[in-house]
């Protein structure tokens, strides 16, 4: 057909890998080299990555004086082996970092159009991945050093191995291995994630050949597992809990017991765990399992099982709760622009499955590959927008079915609707955040949170920070072009200004809009605090001596550890205390005095004990900001005391 014939020229052969792994390349850009550290896990992330270097010990992962004992070794590998190769001696360029998010997602957009053609065919799943591409969750991971651009890619290779091992007629044991080789490295990436979504949606899929009831108990089973921590049980919530998880429990024992018994006999169960490939699997994860165990005396599987594990599956962890539902919320921007054609597709999606279209096997995958994946994040207590990021792609294969048909010429008129709704509340929030009139209103909220200035004096200081506002014109134009193009079934044209949104506002946000709001830089702000008293260390410029020691008071995120040195002493180990001048000739501090508890009186002793010493004191101009990791507003001074008496 006339209309398909530039995508059917697209998506050929290698043809259709370069486009997209560059497409998504160049979507993701934005934000790698110019954004700083972000707080709080990419510089957790990024430091323990650094001192792997600094230590040249790759099996313990530290973070400062302390082991970080949450996630495996695996990302820790490659952003250390990026930074070895592109970095030199200056391990603190954060991009460096970020190059192994970066190549993830571009290779997980090449993933799940590899994935999508047995399930969906070439076109749909090419239409599926230049909508994902575009997506504003998947190029917000790939520029910053986690795990999730990694981990995305890696899963979706896994599920594509199987798929592919499925359809073999010779049920090509390099497939198996294929599979279980990227549910070890998933393992050694981010444990569980990437077998429990690969496994999930083998077990959910097969069983649906006995009827749609199995599957929908696995479903059950996973949110009975969760359920206790929404329930008000009161004095019987212990009891009560236990009852609910066994009662979750012997459900998904069942259903798993029902797919082994139902599957046992099928070629592809034989080959998919054909002895060899579970093999590999353990001998992926488990020396590392046993040097860390060993090198830790034990406290790793107490940290990232006992500690951190624990502390997602029982209750919002460090505060990031939620109820069910929040990431079917959070889709409207996370999913943006993709999320245009969400509604219609799903609405596809389910009327082929009972219609028993020629594609319906494919279609049943995609659905329980996306959905008990995002059951398990809707119930799981401790909620963040990227934890759902692995189901994803099977999203955005879905969405490029339902393109597909759109341009086919189903209509839907109601949920197109629905979606175009969906599509303008993302879009218009975006705009607005984005918007002078949304600056300055986030602005001024910040400003009157400060305690120890005036809201007025804060403004002021902030007045020079730049907006550029014609990216923002981009993507309106664009935003509204996509609506009309879809109101008027003029799809071809929709996916391209989809696109050009898409790119748009990526670009915008994190090229020409957060690396201009230092106010919402707390760690750049206090290195500001710091080189106006010639404290930085490595500072140009300056004839001081470099301090012998950095300290913060009342400040304690992970960026300022990273850009300024893994020696820094951050709250709380930090002390207002100052050594004689033999012991530390120059001492640096980093006060915030908006905590009132902290920095002002420390502010005082270290000024007292510089008096007492007969030591020069210099302190810096105030510089403001706003702490986003945790919502505070921050007022930095800094000192620096000097071995004698200050210099005329």
């Amino acid at each position: 057909m006339e209309r398909f014939s530039l995508i059917d020229q697209m998506s050929k052969g290698t043809r259709a890998y370069i486009i997209l792994f560059c497409l998504t390349f160049f979507t993701t850009l934005p934000g790698v080299f110019n954004m700083p550290a972000l707080d709080r896990d990419e510089s957790r992330f990024a430091q323990a990555s650094k001192q792997m270097l600094e230590t040249e010990d790759y099996i313990i992962i530290r973070y400062q004086d302390g082991q970080r004992n949450k996630k495996p070794a695996g990302i820790h590998w490659l952003q250390a082996g990026a930074t070895a190769i592109f970095a030199g001696d200056d391990q603190t360029q954060i991009w460096t970092y970020r190059l192994p998010s970066w190549l993830g997602v571009s290779l997980a957009i090449c993933a799940t159009f590899w994935a999508g053609i047995p399930l969906i065919g070439r076109r749909a799943a090419f239409l599926g991945c230049l909508l994902f591409s575009t997506s504003l969750l998947l190029t917000s991971e790939g520029h910053i050093s986690k795990t999730d651009g990694v981990l995305v890619a890696i899963t979706t290779l896994g599920v594509g191995a199987f798929l592919y091992l499925r359809q073999s007629e010779h049920r090509a044991k390099w497939f198996s291995m294929l599979f279980w080789f990227a549910m070890g490295f998933g393992f050694l990436i981010k444990g569980p994630i990437t077998p429990m979504v690969a496994f999930l949606a083998i077990i959910c899929t097969s069983l649906w050949g006995r009827g749609w009831k199995w599957p929908v108990a696995v479903c059950a089973g996973i949110a009975l597992i969760f359920l206790d921590t929404y329930l008000p049980l009161g004095p019987a919530s212990f009891v009560g809990g236990l009852l609910i998880k066994g009662a979750g429990g012997v459900i998904l024992a069942a259903c798993g017991v029902r797919f082994v018994l139902d599957q046992k006999d099928e070629d592809w169960f034989r080959v998919l765990f054909w002895w060899p490939g579970p093999v590999l699997f353990v001998l992926m994860v488990l020396p590392w399992f046993i040097w860390i165990q060993m090198a830790t005396g034990g406290q790793f599987v107490e940290g990232a099982v006992g500690k951190d594990l624990k502390d997602k599956v029982v209750g919002a962890s460090e505060g990031h709760g939620g109820p069910p539902g929040y990431h079917l919320i959070f889709l409207l921007l996370m999913f943006f622009p993709t999320s245009l054609f969400v509604v219609p597709s799903l609405t596809k999606l389910g009327a082929d499955i009972r219609a028993k279209v020629p594609d319906a096997a494919g279609l049943v995958f995609l659905l329980w590959w996306l959905v008990p994946t995002w059951v398990v994040f809707e119930f799981l207590p401790t909620k963040l927008s990227h934890y759902i990021l692995p189901a994803y792609p099977a999203l955005g294969l879905i969405c490029g079915y339902g393109l597909l048909k759109l341009i086919e010429g189903a209509r839907l008129p109601v949920s197109r609707a629905v979606s175009v709704v969906i599509f303008l509340i993302g879009g218009g929030l975006i705009a607005a955040i984005a918007s002078p009139a949304g600056l300055d209103y986030f602005m001024k909220d910040a400003a009157d949170g400060f305690k120890s200035v005036e809201p007025a004096t804060v403004l002021a200081a902030w007045a020079d920070v730049k907006l550029v506002v014609w990216p923002l014109i981009i993507i309106v134009a664009s935003l509204l072009l996509c609506v009309f193009y879809s109101v008027a079934r003029k799809y071809q044209f929709a996916l391209a200004c989809l696109i050009v949104c898409g790119v748009a506002t990526g670009w915008h946000m994190r090229t020409t809009l957060l690396p201009q709001q230092t106010w919402i830089l707390a760690t750049t702000a206090a290195r500001t605090a710091l080189a106006d008293v010639c404290a930085l260390p490595g500072e140009d410029g300056c004839d001081t001596v470099s301090p012998t020691q950095v300290q913060t008071i009342g400040y304690a995120e992970p960026s300022f550890v990273f850009t300024t040195g893994t020696e820094v002493r951050i709250s709380p180990q930090s002390t207002p205390y100052l050594p004689p001048a033999e012991q530390a000739p120059v001492m640096a501090w980093v006060i915030n005095l908006e905590d009132t508890e902290l920095g002002p009186p420390a502010l005082d002793v270290i000024k007292g004990q510089a008096a007492d010493q007969g030591r020069c004191l210099r302190e810096s101009s105030p510089v403001y900001a706003y702490n986003y990791s945790n919502g505070d507003p921050v007022h930095f001074v800094a000192v620096l005391v000097e071995a004698g008496p200050c210099r005329v």
